[in-house]
């Protein structure tokens, strides 16, 4: 035991001096001090975490406070010098950092004796009172606001009761200015240890994103998509909102056990880590509704927002008066996370049922819909055209039952871009991107448009701060780089997603594909066949680039057998895959057989045509009149490709 601590020892003192020896830098931060001590910035939080419960962020503004404190007992400079001298950009946030850390302000530090901080006195006498706090990291500023509050308020109160007979609701709060209010939900935290409460966790991050979304007056509302990838994270708070550019964090521990329910609640400040609002509440199961309405409503009062009569009655609607039809809809969300055609199937029953229980279910005849259109679409299981004959009449229905429903919208925005209507989807996802920022499918609409320098903005902005590779899905990327005549950031930014997303089917495909127009046949062959290897079904994409990279191998047996499996597959009826076997004929500069492929395609409104001006493989037709003349029936905008002049890229 003494030698492990003799090691997280040697590990903080390395720290500190490393930031000792960059103290006056305002910018040498996290990502900074990971890239010092030769960790990745993931590894350095759960370090920090594991040796004494704090963030990394946290760390370093307590290093910089304590340097702070004992310049101010040396009596070295001002208050407002010293706060430059650690690292500090400005004197206000020197101050208000200073007393929420030593509990009195720096201009009081002369008046007190060297040891008279009141850190330990606070966290001490208020180490029963505070239960807001879901990490160690944040006990210790909890606690400090708790006594300031309390004796700033205890004259009128500190308790606030509700509906007494069935809730219990205990507030603090510590305001600051707001000049944004911008804001993100995190994925609530099931407190209860029970596997079988994830779905109501998520169920309530799902209802306080949705409520807080009809809220106009609320700058942004990140979606539950984009939210969900943060449920198994470990990220501070400033770097979710700064990955997300929100301002607020809302974050919550959620227990559900028999008809009680339990929550913590504490809305954060991404820039300061400061909790100025924090609420406990107990109650029962069958108010959900009303405690979803309520949550929403104080939150947005929190941030400034104004809400108007429209918008408190659309929050106060509830989803559902039938609970038992919302547990079904919470299971078939939680079910769905599994992300593939087997989860997505295996969540109709439950949606299904909802209905049944409460045909006026709008989120669920939403989701419903959403699991028969990505069978066209994402999965291929099916053509898009019985796809979407599947989709239509629930979504139709959602439609009808709340027209301004965001996650519709997105759907919405999908089904139009899968159905050629780029105009209409561009449109809808503007709409959309006010609200919840930038997301996966604006990056892949741009990339189909070829506004790469968009998709490269919307990287360069979340990788500012998040280090972390792309996931899988983020194929619009390393295009728009190639596009642009970056192979060597294409190449890197698709090996590193895939040495951290090796279980990833489309990265090793799309890696392929990009190692073809690079003549890289040997690298092409042996990504694809990994990805064969690992994938659920045999893509005719991948078979298909096998089948091209063979053919410039020399070994044309292997090619043609890789290519008839997939002919012979879409002869025999299989859909959305006619487009694949033109690819090959493309690459090869076979333009007859290519375009009678395309056109087979085109008949069957194949969802791969989308890529009919972006994939290298397609590219190779693009000096054939049939080419522009498809693209024009596609109805692709005129954003015509001059790849050899603009990016020196020679298309062969």
């Amino acid at each position: 035991m003494s030698g492990q601590q003799s090691i997280d020892e040697k590990f903080i003192q390395r720290l500190t001096e490393i930031l000792e020896e960059n103290l006056e830098k305002e910018h040498f931060g996290v990502r900074e001090l990971a890239a010092a001590v030769g960790v990745s910035r993931s590894q350095l939080h759960r370090k920090l975490k594991a040796i004494n419960g704090k963030s990394t962020s946290q760390f370093i503004r307590e290093f910089r406070l304590d340097k702070a404190m004992e310049m101010l007992q040396d009596n070295v400079a001002t208050a407002s010098e010293i706060a430059y001298k650690v690292g500090f950009s400005s004197p206000t946030y020197f101050n208000t950092c200073f007393h929420q850390y030593f509990g009195y302000p720096p201009g009081e530090v002369k008046f007190r004796n060297p040891g008279d901080n009141d850190n330990s006195a606070v966290i001490q006498s208020s180490s029963n009172t505070s239960k807001t706090t879901s990490t160690k990291s944040r006990k210790h500023r909890v606690y400090i606001i708790v006594i300031m509050v309390f004796f700033l308020l205890a004259s009128l109160g500190w308790y606030k009761y509700i509906d007494s007979k069935n809730e219990d609701i205990k507030t603090t709060e510590f305001p600051i200015d707001k000049t944004d209010n911008s804001i993100a939900v995190l994925p609530f935290k099931n407190m209860s240890g029970s596997q079988e409460n994830e779905a109501f966790c998520d169920g309530m991050t799902a209802a306080i994103i949705s409520r807080l979304s009809k809220i106009r007056s609320i700058n942004k509302v990140i979606s539950l998509t984009s939210m969900m990838n943060y449920k198994e994270k470990e990220k501070t708070i400033t770097e979710i909102a700064n990955e997300l550019d929100v301002r607020y964090i809302l974050e919550s521990g959620f227990q559900k056990s028999g008809n009680s329910i339990k929550m913590n609640l504490q809305l954060i400040d991404g820039k300061t880590e400061q909790i100025f609002w924090s609420q406990e509440y107990k109650g029962s199961y069958d108010s959900i509704f009303k405690v979803q309405a309520q949550v929403a409503e104080m939150v947005a009062k929190k941030i400034d927002a104004n809400i108007t009569d429209e918008e408190q009655a659309e929050i106060l609607l509830a989803m559902t008066q039938n609970m038992e039809a919302y547990d079904n809809y919470l299971q078939g969300l939680n079910i769905m996370t599994g992300e593939s055609a087997k989860s997505f199937r295996a969540s109709r029953k439950y949606f299904k049922k909802a209905i049944e229980l409460d045909s006026n279910f709008a989120e669920a005849y939403e989701r419903l819909g959403w699991t028969y259109s990505h069978m066209g679409t994402w999965f291929g299981n099916m053509s898009k055209q019985k796809a979407d004959s599947l989709a239509a009449p629930y979504y139709k229905k959602a439609l009808e039952l709340d027209p301004d429903n965001l996650d519709l919208l997105r759907t919405r925005a999908e089904q139009e871009f899968y159905n050629w209507n780029f105009k209409a989807a561009d449109s809808m996802l503007t709409v959309y991107k006010k609200k919840v920022g930038e997301n996966f499918f604006s990056d892949f609409l741009n990339l189909m448009l070829g506004r790469y320098d968009r998709v490269i903005e919307s990287y360069n902005n979340r990788m500012k701060f998040n280090n972390e590779p792309l996931s899988g899905r983020d194929w619009s990327v390393p295009y728009a780089y190639y596009f642009k005549g970056k192979i060597d950031s294409t190449l890197i930014i698709m090996q590193t997603t895939l040495l951290h997303s090796p279980t990833s089917e489309p990265t090793y495909d799309r890696l392929g594909n990009l190692y073809i127009a690079l003549k890289e046949y040997e690298k092409a062959k042996d990504v694809i066949e990994t990805g064969l290897q690992i994938s659920s079904k045999r893509y005719a994409s991948m078979l298909v680039n096998l089948a091209i990279v063979y053919h410039f191998l020399g070994n044309e047996e292997k090619s043609l057998e890789y290519l008839t499996e997939v002919i012979d597959r879409a002869n025999n009826g299989e859909p959305e895959i006619n487009v694949f076997v033109a690819h090959y004929y493309a690459r090869l500069g076979n333009n007859d057989k290519a375009f009678y492929w395309l056109d087979r395609a085109y008949k069957n409104h194949e969802v791969d045509l989308i890529w009919l001006k972006t994939d290298p493989n397609l590219l190779q037709l693009k000096d054939d009149p049939r080419y522009s003349m498809l693209c024009k029936k596609i109805g692709f905008p005129d954003c015509q490709h001059n790849f050899e002049r603009n990016y020196g890229i020679k298309i062969e």
